[in-house]
C-alpha cells in the first residue's frame, strides 16, 4: 500500500474514488468500476486520515503525540478490500493513503484524474462533510468533474417520479400546455434512461452541458436539458405582467433551443430534449434525479448550479439527489 507524498501517480487520467469503509463509499466504488470499464480507465482508490492530538493546558508540552498505527492499519485494510474488488472486475487499480483532511486530499488528487467519485449518505457522512462543512470543497474546487453517488442508489432499483411545485412552461416539442388549474403541484416527469443536465445563463457555453452530452453519447441515452425561470412574486417592487412572463419564457426557450442546435451540430446522432420550468432550480433538479440515470450540474467554486449561490442550489441538490450527480467546475 503506497503512501503518496509526491506528484507521481500510476495513471494521471485515472478515476479517483474516496473510500472510508462505509456503505456509501462502497456504493461509489461500484459505480466507479462501471465508469472505468466503459471509459477504459484505471481506478485510484484514496483513503485519508488525520492524526489527532490533545492540547495540554496544564503542562509545558503544547501537544501530546498519539500513535496513529492503529488508524493507519484500519485504513490500509479498507483500501486492500476495495482494491481487491476492483481487481476482481478486471480494472487496473492503484491504492493510496494520505495523512490529511479527506476533502483537501481528494481535491489534490483530482489534479491528476479524469473523474472523482464519492458516496453520499444524504445529509451528513463522508460526502456530506465534504460538501457541507468544508465549503463544498470537492465539487466546487475539484480539478476534474466529480460524481456524488447516493448511498441507496442501484441501477436496478425501482424509482418513481414525484410531484413538483415547479411547473414546465415550455418544451422542445411544444408539448407543454397552458396552465388551467391552481393546484399546488404538478405530476412528476419520468426521465428513466435519460441524462439530465441543468443549465443557466451560460446556455450552450456551459461546460456542464457538454460534459452531459459526452455521457449521453457514450451511454446511447437521450439528453434532457433543463433550465428554470422564477416568476414568483417576491415583493411589491415587481409584479410580472403577462407580457413580462411571455418575454421570460421566450428568452429562456430561445437559449435552450440554441443549446440543442449546438449539440446536434457536434453530435447529430444524439437525441436532445429540453424543458423550461417556472419554479426553483434545486427542486427541479432533485425531482429530475428521482428517475434519471445521471444528473449533471455546474459549479463556479462558491457557486453551485452554475450561477446561483451554492448554498441555495448545489447544496440543496446534492444531499437529496436520488441519482448519481456529476458536478462540473465552471471557471469564473
Amino acid at each position: 500500500m503506497a503512501h503518496h507524498e509526491n506528484s507521481e501517480v500510476a495513471d494521471p487520467q485515472a478515476i479517483v474514488v474516496g473510500v472510508d469503509g462505509s456503505n456509501a463509499s462502497r456504493n461509489a466504488l461500484r459505480f466507479a468500476i462501471g465508469e472505468a470499464k466503459a471509459l477504459g480507465r484505471s481506478i485510484r482508490i484514496v483513503g485519508a486520515y488525520t492524526v489527532p492530538s490533545v492540547a495540554a493546558a496544564t503542562i509545558d508540552v503544547s501537544y501530546v503525540p498519539i500513535d496513529d498505527s492503529a488508524v493507519r492499519a484500519s485504513v490500509t485494510t479498507t483500501l486492500k478490500e476495495a482494491a481487491a474488488e476492483v481487481k476482481a472486475a478486471d480494472v487496473p487499480v492503484e491504492a493510496i493513503i494520505e495523512i490529511g483532511d479527506a476533502a483537501g486530499v481528494l481535491v489534490e488528487e483530482s489534479k491528476q484524474a479524469s473523474l472523482t467519485v464519492v458516496g453520499s449518505r444524504g445529509k451528513g457522512g463522508f460526502a456530506g462533510r465534504l460538501l457541507g462543512t468544508v465549503s463544498s470543497a470537492l465539487p466546487a474546487h475539484s480539478a476534474c468533474p466529480t460524481i456524488v453517488v447516493p448511498v441507496g442508489w442501484t441501477p436496478e432499483a425501482e424509482r418513481e417520479a414525484r410531484p413538483s411545485s415547479s411547473r414546465p412552461v415550455a418544451a422542445h416539442d411544444g408539448s407543454v400546455a397552458e396552465r388551467t388549474d391552481e393546484a399546488d403541484t404538478v405530476p412528476g416527469v419520468d426521465y428513466s434512461g435519460q441524462v439530465v443536465v441543468g443549465v443557466d445563463s451560460l446556455g450552450k457555453e456551459s461546460p456542464a452541458l457538454w460534459e452531459a452530452a459526452h455521457i449521453a453519447v457514450r451511454r446511447h441515452s437521450p439528453l434532457h436539458i433543463q433550465a428554470v425561470i422564477t416568476t414568483t412574486v417576491i415583493g411589491p417592487e415587481w409584479i410580472p405582467s403577462p407580457g413580462d412572463l411571455e418575454r421570460l419564457v421566450q428568452e429562456g426557450s430561445d437559449k435552450l433551443e440554441a443549446a440543442r442546435r449546438a449539440l446536434l451540430e457536434k453530435h447529430p446522432e444524439l437525441d436532445v430534449r429540453w424543458t423550461l420550468f417556472d419554479g426553483q432550480p434545486a427542486e427541479v433538479l432533485v425531482r429530475a434525479s428521482d428517475t434519471c440515470d445521471i444528473l449533471v450540474i455546474g459549479s463556479r467554486g462558491r457557486g453551485g448550479f452554475a450561477g446561483l449561490l451554492l448554498g441555495s442550489t448545489s447544496q440543496s441538490v446534492l444531499p437529496y439527489s436520488a441519482a448519481p450527480t456529476m458536478v462540473v467546475r465552471v471557471k469564473r
